[in-house]
Parts: C-alpha cells; sequence; structure tokens
C-alpha cells in the first residue's frame, strides 16, 4: 500500500505541477535549471551505458583519468568491436552447444560504445585505487551458497536467481550499473517526490524527498526503503531495508546505500553512490556515474510473459530427474554465476589459512 500510495502521490503531484522549468539567468551559469517549485531539476530520460570499467585496469595503476586521445582510442575500439559482432554471422547452433542460456545473438547486448564523461579511468573513485575492496568471508559464504542453489535441478521457482524469475533486473540496482542492454532509466518529479523507472525489468522507486525514517527493519523490499533529502543542489537518497536476495557484487541485506543525483549541465546527470556494509565489504567504496540524456523512450520490458519461462523450467528439471535421478552438476548454474566461489574453495583455503596461521606459532 505505500509504495502504492507513493506512487499515485508521485503523478499526481507531477501532472498537477507539471514538467514547467524555471530558467536559470543568464548571468548565472552555474544555477541549474528548477522546476516551479523551486528545486533542480533532474527530469529526463537517462542514459547509463559506458565502456568505463567499474574497477581500474591495474596496468593504469595510479591514473585517475585519460587522456583526450586515450578516451579517443577506447571509443573506437568499441565501435569497431560492435561493428564486428554486428556482421558476424553466428555460428549453425547444433545439440552439442554448451551454455545456451546465456546464447543472446549479439544484436541484443548493447553495452555502448562511449566512456563516462568525466573521462575517469574508472567508476569507483573510492578507495583512490579506483578498486573496489574485497568481499568479507560471510559475503563470500553467502555466494557459495547462492551458487550451490543455482547450480542444482531446481524444486520450485524460489531455487532460481531473482533475475531469472523477472524479479529484479541485474543493472536496475539500486545501485544501478552499466551492464549488456536496458541501461537506461526515467526521472520524474513531483513536489514531496522523486519517481525513477528502470527500463530493466521496469522496477521503479518512489522516493520521498523531505526526509524521514525509513520503514521498521523488519519490513524488506526488493530495492530496499528508499529516502531523499535535498542538500543544496544534490538529491541525496539513503536506501536501507534491503531483501537478503538481493546482491550487488555480494553486498547483504544490511546494505547501506547512499545516492546522490546532481545535474553537470543540461546532458548530464552526475550519479554517485557509496556502499556501506561491513557485513559484506572490507570497507565502503564509492563510485561516480555519469549519465547522458537521451531523447530515446523508456519502452516496456515483457521479461518472459505469463512466467511460462519458469513452468518450463521445473517441468524440465523433472523430466532431467527421471532421466537421471543421481546426476550431480552445475547444469542449472546461469554462465555468468560460474565465477562465484565453491564452498570447498572456500574450506580448504580457511584450513590453509589456520595450517599457516598454527605454523607461526
Amino acid at each position: 500500500m505505500r509504495l502504492n500510495t507513493h506512487f499515485g502521490a508521485a503523478l499526481a503531484a507531477a501532472i498537477t505541477a507539471g514538467v514547467a522549468l524555471v530558467p536559470a539567468n543568464a548571468d548565472e551559469a552555474a544555477e541549474p535549471m528548477r522546476t516551479s517549485w523551486g528545486v533542480p531539476d533532474l527530469q529526463g530520460n537517462w542514459d547509463f551505458r559506458t565502456i568505463t570499467p567499474f574497477q581500474r585496469p591495474e596496468e593504469l595503476a595510479d591514473r585517475e583519468f585519460l587522456t583526450a586521445e586515450e578516451v579517443a582510442e577506447w571509443e573506437a575500439r568499441a565501435a569497431d568491436s560492435k561493428a564486428e559482432r554486428d556482421i558476424t554471422p553466428s555460428p549453425e547452433a547444433d545439440a552439442s552447444q554448451g551454455d545456451l542460456d546465456v546464447g543472446y545473438n549479439s544484436f541484443f547486448i548493447d553495452t555502448g560504445t562511449q566512456t563516462s564523461p568525466h573521462m575517469r579511468t574508472s567508476l569507483v573513485v573510492d578507495p583512490p585505487n579506483g578498486r573496489a575492496p574485497a568481499n568479507t568471508r560471510d559475503a563470500l559464504w553467502r555466494m557459495a551458497e547462492n551458487r550451490e542453489t543455482w547450480s542444482r535441478s531446481p524444486r520450485t521457482p524460489a531455487d532460481r536467481p531473482p533475475a531469472t524469475r523477472c524479479l529484479i533486473g541485474f543493472n536496475a540496482g539500486p545501485p544501478m550499473v552499466s551492464s549488456a542492454y536496458n541501461n537506461m532509466m526515467k526521472l520524474v518529479q513531483g513536489p514531496g517526490y522523486v519517481a525513477i523507472l528502470n527500463e530493466m525489468v521496469n522496477d521503479h522507486r518512489i522516493i520521498p524527498t523531505g526526509g524521514g525514517e525509513a520503514a521498521p527493519e523488519h519490513i524488506r523490499f526488493w530495492q530496499g526503503d528508499s529516502v531523499g533529502r535535498w542538500e543544496g543542489d544534490k538529491l541525496v537518497v539513503e536506501t536501507t531495508n534491503f531483501r537478503p536476495e538481493t546482491n550487488f557484487r555480494g553486498s547483504g541485506k544490511n546494505l547501506h546505500l547512499t545516492e546522490k543525483f546532481s545535474r553537470v549541465d543540461a546532458d548530464t546527470l552526475r550519479y554517485e553512490y557509496t556502499v556501506n556494509d561491513p557485513e559484506s565489504f572490507e570497507a565502503p567504496f564509492s563510485v561516480i556515474h555519469d549519465m547522458r540524456r537521451t531523447d530515446d523512450d523508456v519502452y516496456e520490458y515483457a521479461c518472459h510473459e505469463g512466467n511460462v519461462a519458469m513452468h518450463l523450467m521445473l517441468s524440465g528439471a523433472r523430466e532431467q530427474e527421471r532421466e537421471n535421478p543421481d546426476a550431480v552438476d552445475d547444469t542449472w548454474l546461469p554462465t555468468w554465476f560460474k565465477g562465484l566461489p565453491k564452498k570447498e574453495d572456500l574450506l580448504a583455503a580457511a584450513e590453509a589459512e589456520e595450517g599457516s596461521a598454527d605454523e607461526g606459532e
């Protein structure tokens, strides 16, 4: 009910107030465009595709920024790679082909061909080395448990990852991250509220901007509970109360995410966020991800209509069990999760570390 109330309030406020803007004084170029009710205007359709890596490549060491020549080189290489994918015929499919869960035609992959406007060597800006801190042991163990669950034949829909069930998108967040496709969001404002609609799975958040308390700790949301406030010309959004199934690079249900939205210029929305989750990361880390205004619209995202795919997955699992009831493998593990740690590897590493500690005494 709370979400529906916020959604209706935001839309009603936006319709009533309109999208009228108060132009900045021509003599004050730095003054942002404002809404008719006086706050900075953040509205628009925003494209967050980028080829800037999330973490700084190790070979760039302590370099924070690219040169203009390097930006041109990176973007030319990305454009050439996309063009090559578009014209290269797909191989003939056959029954022995593996990893069909990621058999996307390259037409659907759209990671962009531009670096982030800030020309940084990574989206991570703190720590200064441009690399996210390591996961804690608890986080690694949670990831290993997910790997184990998602590897086995599913008994119920709950045995599949949330994105496979079309519950949440893998780039919609929060935080929002550039990924394989659907890297767009629409932001609309009304007095006292901001609404963010992501193209991926059409996930949306209705965020009050007058501050206030988060929901009680026992109430959990797929995208967390977001409360916003204005700090000068920046919209600051604090999000907590995530569900345990929500995961950002190994985060847990007690993730505290701080997002900041501000206008750099007419065509750029600065999106900053800080990830604070001591149970999952060895230290907090911060990201700056500039988004570009686009005239493209945010379209409906159907995922799999009527959830038919889930019925097929479960019926396929039962047939697989009938054919080979003793089979143990990772057939059901989506290819993009095969990099998750395995329990046996974590246990072996912990045992080796304990042995080394004993030898040092």
